[in-house]
């Protein structure tokens, strides 16, 4: 019996491999930087390493004027993103990256992209782009670069119900509302068609999944921890984000329900105050398509903070030695005092091998304080810990 559960558990694992290989999965960052921000307190001496995810958070970093900051990934699309961005910060000007970026969609991209952009762009890059600069037209099947990708494809299907159900106007409301009681009472119009056995069939789905970016490790870490396992714990973080928080500045769910963001609601780099200052600084950051054990392998140093998402769920279940080989690094390369930021599916960081808490110092009542502000809510904690012992 337990090898025919392994054996499912490799085939899962293979397949989730399969679906986010070199494809784009993350089309926005779904961490909230302005916990990060409060949480890493950024200045002109830090040197931060951050795996890349869309890139909108290394460019919101840069408002605290850091050195330099390491996006690490080892999708090639992730960075082509980032890349795309960097160059219309360099080459272009704010309208054009508003239009790309904000509103999703640019009639002109196409042309704009081969005649000003692509030759500024790494090899790597130029051959995403040149199989995906479509992202920003108008089709029948997307109207918007929000919509792509595979966790953009779980955003169509949700998008095309809401409006196929007449309840478009009810979602515009609902993310326009200005009180916790506004937004309780459009929620409660729109749940029964976001909520639903349809729904609940979907997440039951290894393919959703797959596209969402959420490998098997994590899913069954939430299984464990939730009563009603995925299904029910995404249940609770819809009705705390819509219900419980409120929703003016809530940019994550506006973009992926409506495919773009508008000027009083997107992302910090996406603000036109903000252009010349992120501007200046774009140099400050660089990408790595490879894994952050590959990264401090090949960059060695002394790194004063090290943002890294959820990647290590992924790790914990089935792959501990590899876990234990990325803390071992990170360690060895970590200033004294060094902070190190991650979130997980999870309550709690028991993942993390035990010889690596003694090097730590993890700041729990701060990091449940700001969780519980987090606007993108589909976490179960965030966690901040603060070198005190180096390898």
């Amino acid at each position: 019996m337990r090898l025919v559960k392994d054996i499912f558990n490799q085939f899962h694992r293979h397949f989730f491999n399969s679906v986010v290989k070199n494809r784009l999965i993350y089309n926005s960052c779904w961490e909230d930087p302005r916990i990060d921000r409060q949480l890493l307190n950024l200045d002109t001496h830090s040197n931060v390493v951050m795996l890349t995810s869309a890139g909108c958070n290394a460019l919101d970093y840069l408002l605290d004027d850091p050195a330099s900051i390491h996006c690490v990934d080892t999708n090639p699309a992730q960075n082509a993103v980032l890349q795309l961005k960097k160059t219309l910060f360099v080459n272009t000007g704010y309208d054009m990256l508003w239009n790309m970026f904000g509103n999703g969609q640019y009639r002109y991209a196409k042309e704009r992209y081969h005649e000003e952009l692509r030759t500024r762009l790494s090899i790597e890059a130029q051959h995403f782009w040149d199989h995906h600069i479509n992202y920003f037209l108008t089709s029948a099947s997307t109207s918007s670069f929000y919509f792509s990708g595979t966790s953009g494809a779980i955003a169509t299907i949700i998008h095309k119900r809401i409006k196929r159900k007449g309840l478009y106007s009810y979602t515009k409301k609902l993310l326009d509302a200005s009180s916790l009681e506004e937004q309780q009472y459009y929620f409660e119009e729109i749940e029964p068609y976001l909520w639903n056995a349809i729904s609940r069939w979907l997440l039951k789905r290894n393919a959703t999944m797959a596209m969402l970016g959420v490998p098997p490790a994590q899913r069954a870490m939430i299984d464990e921890e939730v009563s009603g396992g995925l299904p029910e714990f995404i249940h609770q973080s819809l009705l705390n984000v819509f219900t419980k928080r409120p929703i003016t500045d809530n940019y994550f769910w506006r973009v992926y329900l409506t495919g773009c963001y508008t000027p009083d609601c997107c992302p910090n780099y996406l603000k036109q105050n903000h252009f010349e200052h992120i501007q200046k600084n774009i140099s400050r950051i660089n990408y790595n398509t490879e894994s952050l054990t590959d990264f401090l392998n090949h960059n060695p140093g002394r790194y004063s903070h090290f943002v890294l998402l959820d990647h290590q769920d992924w790790m914990a279940h089935h792959q501990p030695e590899k876990l234990a080989e990325e803390w071992r690094l990170i360690l060895a390369n970590a200033r004294p005092g060094a902070k190190i930021l991650f979130r997980s599916a999870g309550t709690s960081h028991s993942f993390v091998p035990d010889f690596v808490n003694h090097h730590l110092e993890f700041e729990d009542k701060k990091t449940e304080r700001l969780h519980s502000k987090d606007r993108v809510g589909t976490y179960g904690s965030t966690h901040l810990a603060i070198v005190q012992s180096l390898l």
